[in-house]
């Protein structure tokens, strides 16, 4: 099993495959952090992370588009975009109709992959999501802060900031970006996670009058202590969502895949009722 890069206008997105049992096929989306680096390389995480998933259902994971050209990143890295690739991938690996599981900034592409091309999704997981960053939100704010240290190149503290932020606040750290703020790595493609940050910031990407568009079941999990993604945000994208099913853990931050207490059995359920 090796990571494919398929086609897509004005670039590539990159797709790792696990093979499994016969529920609906899985997409994860992973969040905004996916476009640091390529999913090539990283194989053998990806398939202990995921591998669970596969007793079930075959599970493919995205990582984000490849621009052509790097001078197109921001363009390229808009949520609406990024799920018109997805719809293109996913027609060429021949998935007519799949889950969706989706984290933080995937969740927006997850969001408007649904409302754009219904034909596609047949149930969501939507972890730490939030439908909007209005301007005037601290969650923009931060936004905007991380763009200014990743165009300085100033990933020590970039990523110093992330491990205090991603964390809740009974976290001693948030153990991927603190390790990374230890190492201060400069990521492999750092203009595709500028691109998508400035993309999310644009009032263009918010999906929240779309959300009463959806009618799939959707179940949304969020932690009470994060700082990245607050629960009111996530709660307007349940509330918009009819009869989507929110469930929040109070001791858990931004990082749900992780840390959300009992997380995996949770979405494998949701996964299972709609085998049927």
């Amino acid at each position: 099993m090796t990571t494919r890069a398929l086609p897509i206008p004005g670039g590539q997105i990159e797709a790792f495959g696990l093979p499994g049992g016969g529920g609906t096929p899985l997409v994860v989306l992973g969040g905004i952090e996916t476009g640091m680096r390529s999913l090539a390389g990283t194989e053998q995480v990806l398939r202990r992370r995921w591998e669970g998933r596969t007793r079930a259902r075959g599970v493919t994971i995205l990582g984000r588009p490849i621009p052509d050209d790097a001078a197109d990143a921001e363009r390229i890295m808009h949520p609406r975009v990024i799920a018109d690739g997805v719809a293109t991938v996913l027609d060429a690996l021949e998935l007519r109709t799949v889950a969706i599981e989706a984290e933080s900034g995937g969740g927006r592409i997850g969001l408007w992959l649904t409302v754009d091309h219904p034909e596609l999704v047949e149930r969501l997981v939507l972890a730490a999501v939030a439908a909007e960053s209005p301007s005037d939100s601290p969650m923009a704010a931060r936004m905007r802060r991380w763009i200014e240290l990743a165009e300085a190149g100033d990933w020590g503290t970039f990523f110093a900031m992330m491990a205090r932020q991603m964390k809740a606040a009974s976290e001693d750290e948030a153990s991927s970006f603190a390790a990374a703020a230890r190492l201060q790595p400069r990521p492999a493609t750092p203009e595709r996670f500028i691109g998508e940050l400035r993309a999310t910031l644009d009032p263009s990407s918010f999906v929240t009058d779309r959300l009463g568009e959806i009618d799939v079941p959707a179940l949304v999990l969020a932690g009470e202590q994060d700082q990245v993604v607050p629960l009111p945000s996530t709660q307007l994208v349940a509330d918009g969502i009819a009869g989507a099913l929110l469930v929040t853990d109070p001791a858990c931050g931004h990082t749900v895949r992780s840390s959300f207490r009992g997380y995996d059995p949770l979405v494998e359920s949701f996964l299972a009722e709609g085998d049927g």
